[in-house]
C-alpha cells in the first residue's frame, strides 16, 4: 500500500527540539495550509493545520524557522501507540521557491 504525502505549507507552530532516549533529535510542528483547488468543476478555498513531526538532522536544521513557508513530503503515521489521529512524519523539508 502507498501512504506517500507531499505539501506545501507554513511551518506554523514549532516545539522546542527534543531527543529520544538514544539522542536521536525530535521535532514537532504544525503546518499551516491555505490554497484553492478546484473539485468537480468548482472552486473552493482549503484551510487546514496539520500536525508533523521531523526527526534526525533536518529536526536541528528546522527548529528555528517558524512562519517560513516550506514544502514537506513523508507519511501519514498515527500519533502514538494509543492516539490513532494522523501525523506527518517529515522525510524531506525544503524552502519554497514559489
Amino acid at each position: 500500500m502507498d501512504n506517500q504525502f507531499t505539501l506545501t505549507a507554513c511551518l506554523h507552530k514549532i516545539d522546542v527540539l527534543r531527543h529520544t532516549p538514544a539522542g536521536v533529535p525530535v521535532l514537532d510542528v504544525v503546518l499551516q495550509h491555505n490554497s484553492w483547488q478546484e473539485e468537480n468543476g468548482l472552486r473552493c478555498q482549503i484551510k487546514f493545520e496539520l500536525p508533523a513531526k521531523i526527526i534526525g538532522q533536518n529536526a536541528q536544521a528546522w527548529q528555528h524557522r517558524q512562519g517560513e513557508i516550506v514544502t514537506v513530503s513523508g507519511f501519514l503515521a498515527q500519533k502514538s501507540q494509543r492516539i490513532f489521529r494522523p501525523v506527518l512524519r517529515i522525510q524531506h523539508i525544503t524552502e519554497y521557491k514559489g
